[in-house]
Order: structure tokens, then sequence, then C-alpha cells
């Protein structure tokens, strides 16, 4: 029997307090005791969706606060659970599902995420598996064996567009293995098929196409082979769903491919329409939509404030313009970080913003958490160098400068960064020989960024001056 998603608004009054006071103990620091609330609730409620995301995001955070040798010890606890949920697969798989989540406690990684999707595609839950098999792909997306574990996962839950992107990832990474360029034509195949399959009337499943139906045939609406489309392609596609939906064959899938087409053609305020309907469809807002539908928003204001400029408009108006668009951008990441104050990536993007528009102490103190995801780690440690040099903490800037390039082996475009704004912080603090090789490391690589190469003649004039 498949282990049926259920929500909060489904769960007795006792439940979802208990899952309100697991949020707040989380929310206070407590992890520990915060993820063991949310196991037993899981215990009791496995399909309980909100409990599920919230434990995920509690285990991750405890793990990233545990130091090298914590995780140590917490990997030979994490494999004990691991290899006990494999056992109980095929004969128990809703224990070894309870075995995942107590791997995933001890230590947040690849192999308890694994066993979460293998036993979830036991119980008939592809909800689960693919949300675990996402987790993966956001550790690890460029690894053969993890990309081929993908592709497998998302088959099996029946998400053939998902696995056509790890198939297009794998070609991307071996443009010449044609083992790899067959699976992705197969993949592509079998998304253009399932992509074009519309939602109807649940009765009518099972039943064949009638013929002589006036609704659209839709069964050839994209092409597997056809990865990258021309305008005239994409415009095509347009008109084609278009049909559909007017013919009633409307599901959420297809208002959210039609609105990310229209994005693809600048047709935003018909994007944000359509995504609109998509968020009326699903009875929620998730992140994914509020931010599309922001950025054609913002588009639609760029165009605004566009025109604004060629009519030769008073410069009052269009600082009018610009503010009003910072205002929007600035209320729809607030109110994401409120929803999802778990959601690291979610509070970068509103530090960014909070930097953008100079409001440094607000925007320290979001790099502050937004570090904790190792994706955006270093990018944030560079952006609090940058915002304690601003406040004239130089010492605690250059602190976070050295932080970041301690991680940083290659001279890559952060490594740049971080050495650029280490340079400039050391110039603020009148120490010219220490910016001097920041900016001589950079230049030695690339002699165009930004403005190294003046500030480094600028230095060797003066030397000379002073001489």
């Amino acid at each position: 029997m498949a282990l049926e998603k259920i929500m909060m608004k489904d769960l007795p009054q006792a439940y979802r307090s208990a899952f309100t006071r697991a949020q707040e103990v989380i929310r206070n620091g407590s992890y520990e005791y915060g993820v063991e609330l949310l196991k037993d609730i899981l215990k009791a409620r496995p399909g309980f969706w909100e409990a599920r995301e919230a434990i995920r995001n509690a285990q991750r955070e405890k793990t990233e606060r545990l130091g090298g040798f914590g995780k140590f010890l917490a990997g030979f606890a994490m494999n004990k659970f691991v290899i006990k949920g494999k056992a109980l697969l095929k004969k128990n798989p809703l224990e070894a599902l309870q075995c995942a989540e107590e791997a995933l406690s001890k230590l947040y990684c690849i192999p308890g995420l694994k066993l979460v999707a293998d036993a979830a595609l036991e119980l008939e839950a592809p909800y689960i598996a693919v949300a675990a098999a996402e987790a993966i792909e956001d550790i690890d997306s460029n690894t053969d064996s993890t990309l081929n574990y993908l592709a497998e996962v998302y088959e099996k839950a029946g998400e053939a567009p998902r696995v056509l992107k790890i198939r297009q990832r794998q070609v991307a990474l071996h443009p010449k293995d044609l083992n790899a360029i067959a699976k992705m034509r197969a993949a592509a195949a079998t998304a253009s098929m399932s992509s074009t399959t519309f939602l109807e009337d649940k009765n009518a499943k099972g039943k064949k196409q009638n013929n002589g139906s006036k609704s659209p045939n839709m069964s050839d609406l994209e092409h597997g082979d056809r990865i990258i489309r021309s305008e005239e392609d994409i415009k095509e596609m347009i008109r084609r769903y278009e049909e559909g939906i007017a013919a009633g064959q409307v599901s959420m899938e297809v208002y959210r491919k039609l609105g990310e087409l229209y994005q693809r053609v600048n047709r935003h305020q018909e994007a944000v329409d359509t995504f609109t309907k998509l968020v009326e469809l699903q009875g929620n807002l998730d992140p994914v939509v509020d931010r599309a539908i922001e950025k054609s928003q913002v588009a639609l204001y760029e165009a605004y404030i566009k025109q604004l400029k060629e009519a030769a408009r008073p410069e009052e108006e269009i600082e009018a313009a610009k503010n009003e668009m910072i205002n929007y951008r600035m209320e729809r990441a607030r109110e994401r970080v409120r929803k999802y104050p778990n959601d690291l990536q979610i509070r970068y993007e509103l530090a960014c913003l909070l930097w953008d528009i100079g409001d440094v102490d607000h925007a320290l103190e979001e790099f502050q958490h937004s570090q904790r995801n190792p994706q955006r780690k270093l990018e944030s440690m560079i952006y609090m160098g940058r915002c304690f040099a601003a406040k004239e903490r130089y010492d605690l800037a250059i602190e976070q400068f050295e932080g970041a390039l301690s991680e940083m082996k290659y001279m890559d475009k952060d490594k740049m960064k971080a050495l650029y704004y280490e340079g400039v912080t050391y110039e603020a603090m009148g120490e010219h020989d220490k910016a001097l090789e920041c900016f001589k490391q950079i230049y030695a690589v690339n002699v165009g960024y930004l403005d190294v190469a003046d500030r480094i003649n600028a230095y060797y004039d003066k030397k000379k001056e002073n001489a």
C-alpha cells in the first residue's frame, strides 16, 4: 500500500502542536532536541510532508555545525543505521525509512539520503524519493555514479523531465561518450511524451483518446531531440499550449511550462498572469514560483524605467520607479525568509539585496546565516569581509577574507574577488605593501581584472615620486 502524503492541515491538533513545538526548538538552535521531536512525529505519521521537510533542514544544519572530528565520529554511527536500513529495504521499507532518518540525524550525507530514496520508492512514495534525490543533487551533481543513481530514482518516480536534465548534464561532462548521448536521447524521447500529457478528468484515466474530439492533439508538442530551441520554436510551443488550455486541457505543469516559455520571449506580463493561475491551482505560493513571478515583475519595472529614460522624464520620476522596484524585490525576499527561515539560499538572496541598497548591518546578519550553506559559504564570507570593511572594522574584514582564501585552492573568479577586496581593505588600513601583494596575485593571471592594473601602476608611480 502506498504511503500517502499528509499535509499539516489534515492532521489532528495534537500533531500540529507537536510540529509547531519542534519548529520553535529548532529556531532556538536546539537542533538535537528538535530532530528527536520530528523523528517521533514521523514514526507516527510517516507521510507528514512538512515534518519531513523540517527534519531534513534541521539534520543538514546540525551536521554543518559539527567540526571535522565530530563529523568523523558521526560517520560511524550513521553507517550503522544505513547498513541496518539496507537489510530491511525489501521486507520492511517503513522501518528502513526510519533507519534512514536516524542515519541522517547522525550525519547529513549521501548514503543516508540514498536510503531515504530507496525506502520511499519501495513504499510508493515518490514525493519523498524525489526530495531526497534533490538533496543528493545539491551535494554532488558531477559524479557519474551519483548522476546515474539520480536518473534511476527520477525515472522510477515518473519524473521524466528530471531524468533528461541529468542525462544532459552527463553529456556536458562527457561530450564524446556515445553511451551517455544514447541515454540522453532516450530520456529526451520519454520526456517529450510525458510533458505533453495533460491532466484530464480522473474518471477518464485509462480511456483511449476520442479521435473525434475537438481538443487539439498535443502528442507532438515537443521533440525530444530538440533540446535547444529557436525563438520561432518557442512561439509555436506557446501557441500549442494556449490552444490546449483553451480546450480545457489544464494542469499545474502546463501553466509552469507556459510561464517559462513566456519569459524566454520576454512576454513578462503574460508570464506573471500564467504563474498567478498556477498559484491558484496549487493553492499555495512556493519559492520557485515566487521567484519566477518576481523575475517577470522586475523585467516589467526595468522596461518601464527604460521608457521613462527614453522619454526624458524628470529624474525624480525615474528614481521613484527604481525605488518602487527595489522595495518590491525587498518585500518578496523578506516574505520568503519569513516563510522559509531555514532555507539558507533564500537568506543569501536577501543578504545580497540588503548589501546592494547599502543596508550593511542587516546584510551582515543575513550573510552570517547564509555562510552555513556549503554552496554559499565562501561567497558569504567575502561579503561579510566587505561588510566589516564598510563599517571600518578592518581587522574583522581581513579575518573573513583570509578564512575564505584558505579554502580556495585555485585562482578562479571567487579567489580573485576575495584577493581584490582584501587588497582594497589593506589600502584603507594604509598597509600598501600588503595590498600590492594581493593585487599582484590577480595581475599575474588576469591583467584586466577590475582596476587592478591601475592600482598597481599607482603604487609604483607613488614609490617613484617618493624616491
